[in-house]
């Protein structure tokens, strides 16, 4: 996607977590009645079959308002999974899995139609008539972009539309959707041309251009981390105060024996987007905040909103932001050093297919982006296996600070599964090389024990 490969030439992955899930409505199910076994007693065992009925259905009522029933707004349960979502939740991880490889090749694709048909060239030839290289290279950037957007259209609309409305995800209408695409595509123009100047202007002036663009990208880095928050997060949705102010005090009384104080709650309207689950804390300095998703308050239990918050507190207290940068600052130095070692002979080889002849001309920027996509893929199973690692930290530290029973935790991982449709125990290679947490059924498997041997 153009805004992704925009921001992994800068170094910076910026997550704006959008994701959210819908709110189920909780309707008391009915069930049937009995029958008499005998004529002579039926006005009994009518009355009993009565009492059976309303006590199975004041049974329901408490299991639904203890949430460990959980309907969707047709009266369809959930939670726990029936047999229905099992295949569904096949079905969804199979198809993830096929498309991880589809949508790589697919980006690769068109990259190479930018650089095999001279359109990247084209694209530059147009925007160099514009005064001033800052600026011609911004208008480089925005029709790049633009165009980008217009090539990956159709497989967006498949698969981030289509097959999300599918399986129950989606409650955008089509233009909802397409208009948070456009807002990306914006954000992604004003903000690209920052890291992307820098790049050009660097390899005029420097051979080591791949070690200071990396450098530079960390300042750039934090101040996304700091505004994304404040500023972009909220062109997107509504972040209002909990309405639920037993449970806000709950969070911020575990926020505070985590030490993390000065930060506020919010809660959040992303389900007007997706079904889906989560939480997170996020921010620098004067912008850290506890964000929660609507339809999570209304589909976990306090002690399970206890533990999610928990792990991502722990993330912010063990500063696994500052260590992904350092991760990321690694990377992108390795994967620039590999790029400037072997891009050259590239653009030699090729240099009349492209029509240009020279990495500082701004048509490059879809082979660097090439580049770097192919060394990242390659890369993926370290730098995922690193993201499992402090997600398994994460864990550990949300069942010590929340105290919550080992089940409590496992249900709310397994809540996570059901209503993301997450397969729980995918096969080693796919966790190995794509999967950034653990799979869920060692999640569960560890909570359990943890809290066994904890005691």
């Amino acid at each position: 996607m153009s805004t992704k490969q925009a921001l992994v030439l800068a170094g910076v992955v910026v997550l704006l977590l959008l994701a959210a899930v819908v709110s189920a409505n909780v309707r008391p199910a009915g069930t049937t009645d009995s029958a008499g076994v005998a004529a002579q007693v039926a006005e009994t065992a009518d009355s009993s079959a009565m009492t059976a009925s309303m006590k199975a259905e004041a049974d329901t009522a408490a299991m639904l308002a203890k949430k460990e029933i959980i309907e969707n707004d047709k009266g369809e349960v959930i939670y726990p999974m029936s047999q229905e979502r099992k295949e569904k939740l096949i079905a969804y991880s199979r198809f993830n899995n096929i498309w991880r490889f589809i949508s790589f090749f697919i980006s690769i694709g068109i990259l190479l139609i930018f650089l095999f048909t001279g359109l990247s060239a084209k694209l530059w030839s147009w925007a160099s008539g514009v005064k001033g290289k800052f600026f011609a290279i911004w208008v480089f950037l925005i029709l790049f972009i633009v165009v980008d957007f217009i090539f990956e259209f159709p497989f967006s609309v498949y698969r981030d539309f289509l097959i999300e409305k599918e399986f129950g995800f989606m409650n955008q209408t089509f233009w909802g959707w397409f208009g948070d695409n456009l807002k990306s595509l914006a954000i992604t123009a004003v903000l690209g041309i920052i890291p992307m100047y820098f790049f050009y202007w660097l390899i005029d002036r420097t051979k080591k251009w791949w070690l200071w663009f990396s450098i530079g990208a960390i300042p750039f880095a934090v101040l996304m981390i700091v505004i994304a928050p404040v500023v972009i997060s909220p062109m997107f949705n509504k972040f209002g105060p909990m309405k639920d102010k037993k449970l806000e005090t709950q969070i911020l009384a575990l926020a505070s024996k985590a030490g993390i104080h000065g930060s506020k709650v919010f809660e959040v309207d992303a389900s007007k987007q997706s079904s889906k689950l989560n939480a997170y804390v996020t921010g620098l300095f004067g912008t850290k905040r506890i964000v929660l998703y609507d339809t999570m308050i209304k589909d976990f239990t306090p002690e399970e909103i206890e533990f999610v918050m928990g792990h991502e507190m722990g993330h912010y207290v063990m500063h696994h932001i500052w260590y992904g940068l350092a991760i990321t600052l690694a990377f992108i130095i390795i994967a620039l050093w590999l790029t400037d070692k072997t891009i050259h002979r590239v653009i030699h080889r090729y240099r009349k297919k492209f029509k240009f002849d020279k990495l500082s001309n701004p048509a490059s920027l879809p082979l660097v982006l090439l580049f770097i996509m192919v060394i990242s893929f390659v890369f993926d199973p370290i730098t995922n296996g690193y993201s499992r690692y402090i997600e398994h930290q994460a864990d550990i530290y949300g069942m010590n600070i929340s105290e919550v029973p080992g089940n409590v935790a496992a249900t709310a991982f397994d809540k996570l599964g059901v209503f993301n449709l997450s397969d729980p125990d995918p096969h080693p290679f796919i966790e190995f090389w794509f999967y950034d947490h653990p799979a869920l059924k060692k999640r569960m498997d560890f909570v359990r024990h943890y809290h066994r041997t904890s005691n």
